[in-house]
């Protein structure tokens, strides 16, 4: 895998695009920061990473479409070599009452609060009229049946990278645990723990 490699087929299950801001593909797979350089390309320890676009970067770097292609093309691959995980997360009564109660206080009550990655390398909740519009893949949203009007989505990427989690409430705080945090006693998840203003979890 490095700059200059024939490009392969795209196939449906590629989830990562040359739209996608660079920050959120690395907080997101972490690992992608060794293709990254492998491809020369340092982006992810830059300021403007947070908000700057794969595609951007590379062409900024003097990037080929071509060769734009074959570094999408080899993320996508390693994000299928990856274990997988469940495509789902589990939301509490608890999560979900005090997601509720931010909802009327803040007349969020059409819109979806989806999990997203963050510049600090961690992940936040924010509402949105729709989960993950425009240039990502469309989000998977999740309820709990005692609370079935909370709704919670998160893209197929970000569930690639926290699939199986539960959003919880509790000491004054969202927290979202892993399934590997029960084994640990801890949460493993940087920027987990979140304090819920203004409509949006800053981590």
């Amino acid at each position: 895998m490095a700059k200059g490699k024939k490009a392969q087929a795209t196939t449906s299950s590629d989830v990562i695009s040359k739209f996608m801001p660079i920050m959120e593909i690395v907080t997101l797979m972490p690992e992608a920061k060794n293709i990254l350089a492998e491809y020369g390309l340092h982006c992810f320890s830059c300021a403007g990473s947070e908000y700057e676009a794969l595609g951007e970067g590379c062409t900024g770097h003097g990037f080929s479409d071509e060769e734009i292609d074959e570094l999408v093309d080899d993320l996508n691959q390693m994000l299928r070599d990856m274990p997988p995980r469940p495509e789902t997360l589990t939301l509490t009564l608890e999560g979900a009452r005090a997601i509720k109660k931010i909802a009327d206080a803040e007349e969020r009550t059409d819109q979806i609060l989806e999990v997203i990655a963050d510049a600090n390398g961690g992940f936040c909740m924010e509402f949105q009229t729709e989960p993950s519009a425009g240039l990502r893949p469309a989000g998977k949203i999740f309820t709990n049946p005692n609370e079935p009007s909370i709704r919670v989505a998160a893209s197929p990427l970000t569930l690639i990278r926290i699939g199986g989690a539960t959003i919880d409430f509790r000491d004054g705080r969202f927290k979202l645990d892993l399934p590997e945090d029960a084994k640990t006693g801890g949460c493993g998840c940087s920027g987990a723990s979140c304090d819920c203003k203004s409509g949006s979890c800053g981590c």
